[in-house]
């Protein structure tokens, strides 16, 4: 049966700003409410994203402006069900951030009374929203929350990306080729950023420029993959686990 939060509990949360002073500011207010429980703060989303996957949060003070995901984005991306604090210079994003059922939303500077109000609404909510039991293993590695698109940022646009309809990707300098069967977007991603946010039993790296989409290969011939009409390396180091996940479908 589902319980609600123990209000002697702390409320675990996170802070995810590309400004080192904001990111001190949140420390230095969220030590000073004792029903806090600050765990990390990170300058980079795509970071804050892969830790979140491991350690489910409930609470994230989220920067909107970000050059990589923008906040607004950032929820959406993750497949959890967090509770946003926005953060912004802008106040023209509060209606943006109230459609997305934000808790508050928190102009810059910000002041430690409204700092205040907002972690009293979050752990309002919090506490009126049930728990789920502990999942066995198997169960919880079947509903990994991974999820089934990413928000892709090339140029100034963001785009709304199907993790099923990836080929492949190809890293270019710093930044990454996402190709699909009718389009390619190009983005600033690591190789690890990425195979950190896209769920591993779909893809594999097979060269330190390339990871494939395994349900997308067609044929194996030498050290090459053939996915549709491309050809992709596949290093001596990565062919002997991409036969076994091939064969095997590990």
């Amino acid at each position: 049966m589902s319980e609600c939060p123990d209000k002697a509990a702390k409320l675990q949360c996170i802070a995810v700003d590309d400004e080192p002073r904001a990111l001190e500011v949140i420390g230095l207010y969220a030590a000073r409410v004792p029903f806090l429980d600050l765990q990390r703060t990170f300058r980079n989303p795509v970071e804050a994203l892969a830790w979140l996957k491991d350690n489910p949060t409930p609470l994230v003070f989220l920067d909107i402006n970000m050059p990589e995901i923008s906040g607004l984005n950032f929820r959406e991306i993750s497949g959890q069900p967090l509770m946003a604090i926005f953060t912004t210079a802008y106040s023209e994003y509060a209606v943006e951030s109230y459609e997305q059922d934000a808790i508050d939303y928190l102009v810059k500077p910000i002041r430690y009374e409204r700092f205040l109000k907002a972690a009293l609404r979050a752990r309002e909510r919090w506490l009126s929203q049930p728990t789920l039991p502990p999942q066995a293993p198997s169960e919880a590695i079947a509903k990994e929350s991974r999820s089934d698109f990413l928000f892709i940022k090339s140029g100034k646009k963001h785009f709304r990306l199907a993790v099923g309809e990836i080929l492949y990707l190809e890293k270019d300098g710093n930044y990454l080729w996402f190709h699909t069967p009718e389009r390619r977007l190009l983005s600033r991603f690591s190789v690890q950023e990425a195979m950190e946010m896209l769920p591993p039993a779909r893809f594999m790296q097979v060269h330190r420029s390339f990871v494939v989409a395994l349900p997308h290969i067609g044929e194996v011939e030498n050290h090459q993959v053939r996915i549709g009409s491309h050809l992709i390396p596949v290093a001596k180091a990565y062919r002997e686990e991409l036969m076994a996940r091939l064969m095997g479908g590990k």
